[in-house]
């Protein structure tokens, strides 16, 4: 609700991500999620967008999304 304006429901842990950037450490949490109600409203975000499995690659991900695009992928 806080960086989106959507109503979700939060579902089971996909991967938790730790990555050394140059000047941080990186330790996030993911989780699948279901939108129940709103529209999502980039509030603290440049860019969204929805992709299909098969569009996955066609992001350039950061390299600490990249374990957990593997695993989603996987699943979906």
């Amino acid at each position: 609700m806080e960086e989106l304006e959507t109503e979700i429901t939060v579902g089971e842990l996909i991967d938790t991500i730790e990555y050394d950037y140059p000047t941080f450490h990186l330790s996030m949490d993911c989780f699948w999620a279901e939108i129940v109600s709103g529209d999502l409203v980039l509030i603290e975000h440049k860019a969204a967008k929805w992709l299909k499995k098969d569009e996955l690659d066609s992001v350039d991900w950061l390299p600490a999304d990249i374990t957990l695009i593997d695993k989603i992928r996987e699943v979906i």
